[in-house]
Order: C-alpha cells, then structure tokens, then sequence
C-alpha cells in the first residue's frame, strides 16, 4: 500500500523490502524476491526464466479461485514448493494445518 511501512522502497519490491527489513539471508528468498520483482515490477531487472511461469499460476488461481482466503492458501503452496525448489529450508516454517 502507498505510504504503508512495508512496501516498494526505491527499486525493491515489498517482497524484497520485507527480506532486507528483517535481514534474512536466505538464498532460497533471495531468489524468490528477484521473481516477485521482476513479475511485480516489470522492468526485468533480474531476468529471472521462472517468472513468466510464476506469474501465469498465479494469474490462474486469481481466476479459478472465488475468494481471497482461497487465493492465498493456494498461492502459499505455489510458494513453499518454490522455496523447495530452491534448497530453502523447512525450519521455522508453519505446520501446513494451521495457515
């Protein structure tokens, strides 16, 4: 949101911002926030071949899915396996009943 704490700061999208802000050094997240960047910022500025596919799921569950609660428990899981798919680890993470 504009003027919100979180959001886009100079050239980082929220996603990046929230990783800076909290200073995770995870490459599994920094490799997510290229993504997010390139599909929320569409300027390609870090080229990333797996944001066209990321973004055409995502479009897809916005349009399958009626209600926002359903949106975001489905865009979660495109995103655990993401982050999976990254080496990222499972530490930390929420038990998959209670999102």
């Amino acid at each position: 949101m504009f003027e919100a704490e979180y959001t886009h700061k100079g050239e980082r999208c929220t996603f990046e911002t929230l990783v800076r802000r909290f200073r995770l050094r995870d490459r599994a997240l920094r490799a997510i926030g290229e993504i997010v960047h390139d599909i929320d910022c569409k300027d390609a500025k870090f080229d990333r071949t797996e944001a066209a596919g990321v973004e055409r799921l995502l479009g897809g569950i916005a349009r399958e899915s009626a209600t926002d609660t359903t949106r975001l428990r489905r865009g979660a899981i495109v995103f655990d396996n993401l982050y999976q798919s990254f080496g990222g680890s499972r530490r930390g993470s929420v038990p998959r009943g209670k999102r």
